[in-house]
C-alpha cells in the first residue's frame, strides 16, 4: 500500500510566492523562475515576458518611457508593455540624427511606425534592432538576449506573413527582411534572406508604383549579376584581385594620414582607431574565399553600420571632423567591399553611397553660407573629402553606374591642419 504524502489535516504543501516574477507568469498564477530578459516559461511558450520592475531608464533627460508615443503616436492603441516602450524610446533617441545623413533604407524606414503599429512581426525585427544596439552601445548582457528573442519573433512572424503574402503586407514584410539582414550572425541564414529580398521584390512587380520602397526596387535591377550575393549553398568565391587588394592598402594610408586632423579630438580619435584596426585585420586575413569565413569578417562593419555613435552623428551639424571622420567610415566600407564579394555589392553600399553624398552636399552648403563660411576652414575639409568622393565614384564606376565625374586628383594630406574655428577679429 502507498503512503500518503500529503501533509495531515489536508493541508496543501506551501512555496514561496515570487513577488518580482515577470508580469506574464505572475497574470497566468504560476511560478515564475525570474530568468532575464526572458523567464523559461515564457521562452517555452512563446509569450511575451514582461517584468515591469525591472525597466530602467537610462536616457539622459530621464523621460519616462511613454513619451516614446510622441515619437510613434501610430502605437498608442498597441498596449505596449514598459519594456516594449523603453526599448522604443532607446531607439528614437537616436534615429532622428540617423535621418541626417539620409541613405536608401531612411524613405521607408519613416514609414515604419506606421507599418509596425498594423504589422506585429516588423515591431519585434525593430525590437531586436534595438535591444541589439543597446547591447552595443551600453555593454549590457540582458539585452543582448533580448535581441536574440525579438529577433527570434520576428523571423517567426515573417515566416507567417510569407504564407499569406500580399499587397497589404508586402511593404512590412520587405522593411522585416531587410532589418533582419542588418543583425543576423549567420552565412546561410543572411543569404537565404537576402536571396529571399529579391523575390519578394519581384513579386511586388505589379504594384511598386504603390509601394514606399519603388527607388529601392528599381534600383536593384540595374546592379550586374556578378556583384549580386551568392546563394546560401555556395562554398567559394573568386579572389580579390590586385585592385581592390591595392584599394585595401590605400584606405589605410588615408586613414594614417587624415588621423593628423583629428589629434585632440578623443570621440572622432576612437572610431578612425576603431576603422584602422579593422582593415588591419582584413589585411591580415587575405585572401578570403570562403563565404563564411568573409560574412565573419565583416561583422564588425556590419553591427557599424547600426551602431555608428549617436554622439558623433550629433555633431556633424556643427563640428567638421565629426563630418570628416564619419566620411571616412563610409568610404571604408565602399573600399573593402569587393573583398566580401560572396556578400555582394549594395549590402554595404546602400548604406554607405547616399550618406556620403549627404555629407559631401552639406560641405559645399557650408562652404557658401555667409555665416558658417566664417567659423570653420570649410576648403580644408573639403580637402580631405576628396579621397572619400573618389572611392564613391570608383564604386559607382564599378557598378556601371553614371559617375557624374572624372578620377578626382586628391593629394595625400601633409600640412598641419588647423581644423578649429578660425580666429575672429579683435
Amino acid at each position: 500500500m502507498i503512503e500518503d504524502s500529503r501533509p495531515s489535516g489536508g493541508l496543501r504543501r506551501t512555496h514561496r510566492k515570487s513577488r518580482t516574477g515577470c508580469k506574464t507568469c505572475r497574470g497566468r498564477h504560476i511560478r515564475c523562475d525570474e530568468k532575464t530578459p526572458i523567464c523559461r516559461n515564457c521562452e517555452r511558450s512563446g509569450r511575451q515576458c514582461h517584468y515591469v520592475a525591472k525597466v530602467k531608464e537610462e536616457t539622459e533627460n530621464h523621460t519616462p518611457p511613454y513619451a516614446v508615443l510622441f515619437q510613434y503616436p501610430q502605437l498608442e492603441s498597441a498596449k505596449l508593455p514598459p519594456q516594449e516602450l523603453y526599448l522604443l524610446q532607446y531607439l528614437a533617441s537616436f534615429t532622428p540624427e540617423v535621418n541626417f545623413i539620409d541613405n536608401k533604407y531612411s524613405t521607408w524606414m519613416r514609414h515604419v511606425p506606421e507599418m509596425m503599429s498594423k504589422h506585429r512581426f516588423l515591431l519585434d525585427c525593430v525590437l531586436g534592432v534595438s535591444a541589439a544596439h543597446h547591447a552595443l552601445a551600453k555593454s549590457m548582457p540582458d539585452s543582448v538576449q533580448l535581441g536574440l528573442y525579438y529577433r527570434g519573433r520576428g523571423l517567426k512572424g515573417l515566416q507567417t506573413a510569407l504564407n499569406t503574402f500580399s499587397e497589404e503586407n508586402a511593404d512590412a514584410v520587405l522593411a522585416a527582411s531587410i532589418i533582419l539582414t542588418w543583425y543576423l550572425c549567420d552565412w546561410k541564414e543572411w543569404s537565404s534572406l537576402t536571396h529571399g529580398i529579391h523575390t519578394i521584390e519581384a513579386s511586388m512587380e505589379s504594384y511598386k508604383e504603390r509601394s514606399c520602397f519603388l527607388s529601392l526596387i528599381e534600383e536593384r535591377h540595374v546592379v550586374p549579376n556578378e556583384l549580386q550575393p551568392l546563394p546560401p549553398t555556395a562554398t567559394e568565391s573568386e579572389i580579390p584581385k590586385k585592385e581592390d587588394t591595392a584599394a585595401l592598402l590605400e584606405l589605410i594610408a588615408r586613414l594614417e594620414e587624415v588621423s593628423t586632423y583629428l589629434t585632440g579630438y578623443e570621440d572622432e580619435e576612437k572610431i578612425l582607431e576603431q576603422i584602422t584596426s579593422f582593415a588591419l585585420m582584413l589585411q591580415r586575413k587575405l585572401p578570403m574565399t570562403d563565404p563564411n569565413e568573409q560574412f565573419e569578417a565583416s561583422r564588425m562593419l556590419r553591427f557599424a553600420c547600426i551602431n555608428l555613435p549617436a554622439t558623433l552623428l550629433k555633431k556633424i551639424r556643427r563640428e567638421p571632423r565629426a563630418i570628416v571622420t564619419a566620411a571616412y567610415f563610409f568610404a571604408a566600407a565602399m573600399a573593402v567591399q569587393p573583398l566580401f564579394p560572396a556578400m555582394g555589392a549594395m549590402f554595404f553600399g546602400y548604406i554607405a553611397l547616399q550618406p556620403l553624398s549627404e555629407l559631401v552636399k552639406y560641405i559645399d552648403d557650408q562652404r557658401n553660407d555667409p555665416i558658417g563660411a566664417t567659423k570653420y576652414d570649410w576648403d580644408e575639409v573639403s580637402e580631405l573629402m576628396l579621397y572619400p568622393q573618389e572611392v564613391s565614384r570608383r564604386f559607382r564606376q564599378r557598378l556601371g553606374w553614371p559617375t557624374g565625374s572624372k578620377p578626382i586628383p586628391y593629394r595625400s594630406y601633409s600640412s598641419t591642419p588647423t581644423g578649429s574655428p578660425k580666429d575672429e577679429e579683435p
